[in-house]
């Protein structure tokens, strides 16, 4: 036999047992493959390549004399070289549109908008990591006096983003100073980074010419925690019902995981904050993770942007038994939605 039709079997029957497992979530026997192959290769074929296949370490068997289920790495060869494209209907796309422009305008109801169809389409759990707001540039900045020493700080950003802070000033601040306070920033900073913001004003404070900021000397250090706190990472995760559902977390330990990864959230603010770097799917197949806490978990992730800076993305997370074309698919069309929507409204 040549090379290449031996290649061609083991891809085929790789392929048919990573699309049976996913569909049936039981282990794939050589008789399952020889049916939907109508009997194309002899049984005793099928459990040569197969074998060949185990040896690799493409697929492996959970028990004795069980099917054969894809490892991490069959996952991965098969993502990478036989994975047909499945985009989603016509109908499907529709679909999202719709429960997007019914949801409301506030920034959070977008978002969690969003993990919810990222959950529903995939039947696996959606993610959502807010905007990031340090990359956008300040528009405007004001500051309003809410009584009882608080004042409220609003940020506007170039992307037409707001972000809005509680600060607790010090006594003695009138509405005066607050205005003057807002004319400062407003002529000093506007165009400048948000996350560039607090160095910005440490700088000031050391250099000679502070004197220009003595007016609200006494409140720098509220300034400085609050910009420190610009980029707080806010992720929505929805579909837990779905996830804890699948037969992978029947077993304790594994649901403990899973549980403990949705309660912290903190590995998978990581991965994602990483998978920003650069453009394109990212997918991320049980050991592939970088972190100890996902490790048994498939994470698909795509960037979104506003006014053509990279400011979050967005995924789907569940077992390594995944539909990963159609993830994909649906990972790439909502990102692509989202970008539409925040095009559209300012917050």
């Amino acid at each position: 036999m040549k090379t290449t039709d031996l290649q061609s079997r083991k891809e085929k029957i790789l392929e048919i047992i990573v699309e049976t497992y996913v569909a049936e979530k039981k282990p794939v026997g050589s008789r399952s493959i020889a049916r939907k192959l109508r009997f194309k290769f002899s049984p005793a074929t099928i459990r040569n390549i197969m074998a060949d296949l185990e040896e690799a370490g493409y697929i492996t068997h959970p028990y004795t004399s069980a099917g054969r289920i894809p490892t991490d790495r069959g996952y991965r060869y098969y993502v990478d070289n036989i994975m047909p494209v499945q985009q989603l209907t016509p109908q499907e796309k529709k679909e999202i549109t719709r429960q997007f422009t019914a949801t409301d305008k506030e920034l959070s109801a977008v978002m969690e908008k969003t993990s919810q169809l990222l959950s529903e389409f995939s039947e696996e759990a959606g993610v959502v990591v807010y905007p990031c707001m340090g990359k956008s540039r300040l528009r405007h900045l004001e500051l309003v006096d809410m009584g009882n020493n608080s004042v409220l700080l609003v940020l506007l950003t170039n992307s037409g983003l707001v972000k809005n802070f509680m600060l607790d000033f010090p006594s003695g601040f009138s509405r005066g100073h607050l205005e003057k306070i807002s004319n400062l920033f407003n002529s000093q900073l506007e165009g400048a980074y948000l996350n560039e913001m607090r160095n910005y004003l440490l700088q000031k404070k050391l250099s000679d010419d502070f004197s220009f900021f003595n007016i609200f000397r006494d409140a720098f250090s509220v300034f400085e925690d609050a910009f420190r706190r610009i980029d707080e990472e806010r992720l929505c995760f929805e579909g837990t019902a779905q996830i804890i559902s699948q037969p992978e977390f029947r077993d304790q330990n594994a649901l403990n995981r899973i549980l403990r990864l949705i309660e912290e959230r903190k590995p998978l603010l990581e991965i994602m904050g990483r998978d920003m770097a650069e453009d394109g799917i990212k997918i991320h197949i049980g050991a592939e993770n970088p972190s100890d806490e996902i490790r048994f978990l498939t994470l698909i992730t795509a960037n979104y942007r506003i006014a053509g800076e990279v400011m979050g993305n967005l995924g789907v997370i569940g077992p390594t038994r995944m539909a990963y074309s159609r993830v994909i698919s649906i990972v790439q069309h909502i990102a692509s939605a989202l970008e539409e929507v925040l095009a559209e409204r300012v917050f």
